[in-house]
């Protein structure tokens, strides 16, 4: 999509003063107000889990088409980039601005949660930071992602804490990659399903896997499958979506380890998250992983992270 009309919250006094509105001082992701309903952000859905590189790639090839131009295949996932953040992809950039206001922290993960909702796209993001010795997963901000005249993006509600980590130009910024990313994801699903595959899916939290949780071991999360049918042949994932209604809000995050600042490693404990932590009752939510790149990217990398 193309931002270019677009002006930063720093360009005008209007457009600074719509974005203040939106600043809440707790931003709650369960209950977000979209035309008058709320959403829950929080439920499971369909994830991608990639690499920042990866990540810059769907997104690059989003900025080429405008917001309808290609039909909806994918209606709620999630993105996830966790683990080393590089500086020097586009993604990795933007988030790597927080040292702008802070510079003693450092990213190592983004949860962006997206769903489509009467023609616009909702995507819910949670920066994942260290600082110092303090390491936190920050609800962010909410945006609206949509096209008129032009494209454009609205925060929807801003985390107050997050502006001391991120200026209102930066969230925007990020706020169009995420646009593009969304708008790539659609294309590669309508245009090269056969590039994409469900690879793995997380499984139930069973009584005995809840009683390990309550005693802080570590549960597992994760299991590896290939969905095949009678035949034995490969089954193939509509892209219009399984049709499940996910009710519950746990979810369950994985365990990673965190670099601090000082060069000391951590191991944070994979845990589950959601009001609904404690209750064993299951939800599932499948990955879907680009397994085969057809684009060349090396030459446009360079311009890319110049403009988005």
């Amino acid at each position: 999509m193309n931002f270019i009309e677009n002006k930063l919250p720093s360009s005008t006094e209007e457009v600074k003063w719509h974005w203040t509105q939106c600043i809440q001082e707790k931003l709650d992701f369960t209950e977000v107000s979209v035309h008058g309903k709320k959403q829950n952000f929080t439920l499971p859905a369909d994830y991608f889990d990639m690499k920042d590189s990866d990540a810059d790639k769907i997104a690059f090839i989003g900025r080429q088409y405008v917001f309808f131009s290609q039909p909806v295949a994918m209606e709620d996932f999630e993105l996830n980039i966790f683990g080393e953040i590089n500086p020097d992809t586009q993604i990795g950039g933007l988030l790597s601005s927080i040292k702008h206001l802070r510079p003693t922290a450092d990213v190592y993960g983004l949860f962006a949660r997206y769903k489509y909702i009467e023609k616009s796209v909702y995507c819910a993001i949670t920066v994942c930071y260290v600082d110092k010795e303090f390491g936190s997963e920050m609800e962010t901000a909410v945006f609206e992602i949509s096209e008129d005249e032009h494209a454009y993006v609205l925060p929807v509600g801003i985390n107050e804490e997050a502006l001391d980590y991120y200026t209102l130009d930066d969230l925007a910024k990020l706020a169009y990659w995420l646009g593009n990313f969304w708008l790539g994801v659609q294309y590669e699903i309508k245009n090269c399903p056969e590039e994409i595959r469900v690879i793995e899916k997380r499984g139930p939290i069973t009584p005995a896997l809840e009683e390990e949780i309550h005693q802080k071991k570590r549960p597992i999360l994760i299991k590896r499958i290939i969905p095949i049918d009678a035949d034995g042949n490969e089954v193939k994932y509509e892209s219009t979506g399984s049709g499940r209604k996910y009710t519950l809000p746990v979810w369950g995050v994985r365990g990673h380890p965190r670099t601090l600042p000082n060069g000391r490693i951590t191991f944070v404990r994979p845990y589950p998250k959601g009001k609904n932590r404690k209750n064993p009752d299951a939800l599932i939510s499948k990955e879907y992983k680009f397994v085969e790149d057809k684009i060349d990217l090396d030459t446009e990398t360079t311009e890319s992270k110049s403009g988005l």
